[in-house]
């Protein structure tokens, strides 16, 4: 008999794990869901170098629509899943389509998570997600002369980098004492004062209590008074895709929970990317990872765990980075929790790195256009190679002399 393997989720995560059971060898039935009407693509480029025109949309799917129709892959694009059955072994969409499956992928990833406040449906209030998102955001953004940022989150400050490179003014209004704060103040504050530099009026300790204008969003009522603006991009974090799962029977703490072979509580079920609570052993503990390196590998470690071809734990350092202006900005580890954080370089040097230890032990790196610092750090990470906070601070020092050793 054929098997089946639905994947819920036509995103980085699914996408890849569709390929893998591919290259794995799965001859069986592959049927891939999405909610949107796009195969599956890459997210990064949407908050930079789409918004300015420099990249077209094309670049950064994952595959042509001929791969998935080579491979025998079935793409259901512009399906909602709604529940799932997991006694009768079934996905039900949003026009009472079921799907009937031997093994399921979960991949729906995570929705930005909503300002509610008085105006918050008016026209110009944009989040960023999906290529619709970025198309509606790149076009306004033509004819903007301000621009309220809510969040300075990564995407926040993202957006906020790229309207300035376009030479639009920009507001960012920020609810914590300081942007991209889970990074450590230390950090923080340099980032901050970066975009200082670039001309950002970045606004910090404010809470955005409503939005205003006729049919369009024209100004943003704050605790300190307001803003006006020609459009408003919002950026306060993302939510897990979970509630069409409620009914299921399926652990849910925040995200799908998974064990470190990507399996749920429900047999057969596995999950991946951004939906998921995953179980790291590197770490002893779940943790919700929203990035893309974490969803493109998970994704294809779940493929090989349905197959039992996973040879070994899924047990990531998490990596993740983001550019702003002129800046490419590495991170490898956890920051957060860390006690104490060592610098190399100067934030007017514009190549700076900063390493973050937690009781003397080495736990996470951020490196700010210092590639060779980053990628030795990284594998030292990886590898939990012993470090001094000395060799960490002597500019002097390279740290691949350690790789070498270890």
């Amino acid at each position: 008999m054929t098997q089946t393997i639905v994947i819920v989720g036509a995103n980085l995560a699914g996408g890849r794990a569709a390929a893998t059971l591919r290259t794995e060898g799965f001859d069986g039935r592959v049927v891939l869901v999405g909610e949107e009407r796009e195969r599956p693509y890459e997210r990064p480029p949407l908050s930079k170098k789409f918004l300015t025109g420099e990249v077209d949309e094309v670049t950064f799917f994952l595959q042509t629509s001929e791969f998935y129709e080579q491979q025998g892959i079935e793409l259901q694009l512009g399906a909602r899943a709604v529940a799932l059955h997991a006694d009768a072994k079934q996905v039900e969409l949003a026009g009472g389509e079921r799907l009937n499956y031997d093994q399921l992928l979960i991949a729906t990833g995570a929705s930005p998570r909503r300002l509610s406040v008085e105006g918050d449906d008016l026209d110009g209030v944009h989040y960023l997600r999906s290529i619709a998102d970025a198309r509606e955001l790149r076009d306004q953004l033509q004819a903007a002369t301000r621009v309220a940022v809510i969040g300075m989150g990564f995407i926040g400050a993202e957006i906020a980098a790229t309207a300035r490179t376009l030479g639009i003014e920009v507001v960012a209004l920020e609810a914590a004492d300081l942007p991209m704060l889970p990074l450590g103040r230390e950090v923080a504050e340099r980032l901050a004062t970066v975009h200082r530099e670039h001309g950002v009026d970045v606004r910090t300790g404010v809470t955005v209590t409503g939005l205003l204008g006729f049919d369009h969003a024209e100004r943003v009522i704050t605790t300190d008074g307001g803003v006006d603006c020609d459009l408003a991009v919002i950026g306060i974090g993302v939510v897990p895709e979970v509630g069409w799962l409620v009914d299921s029977g399926i652990e849910i703490d925040r995200g799908v929970v998974v064990d470190e072979l990507c399996r749920t509580s429900l047999p057969d079920v596995f999950a991946a990317g951004d939906v998921t609570s995953s179980f790291n052993p590197r770490y002893g503990r779940h943790m919700l990872v929203e990035h893309f390196d974490n969803a493109a590998n998970q994704g294809v470690a779940a493929a090989r765990s349905m197959l039992g071809t996973l040879d070994q734990p899924y047990a990531p350092l998490p990596y993740f980075w983001s550019d702003q202006y002129d800046l490419s900005i590495q991170v490898a580890g956890l920051p957060a929790g860390c006690d104490r954080v060592i610098f190399r370089g100067t934030v007017e040097s514009g190549s700076w790195s900063a390493f973050y230890l937690h009781r003397d032990t080495f736990r996470a790196a951020l490196s700010v256009n210092r590639f060779k610092d980053f990628s030795a750090a990284r594998r030292l990470l990886t590898a939990g190679t012993p470090v001094s906070a000395e060799q960490l601070a002597d500019e002097t020092f390279e740290l691949k002399t350690l790789v070498r050793r270890g």
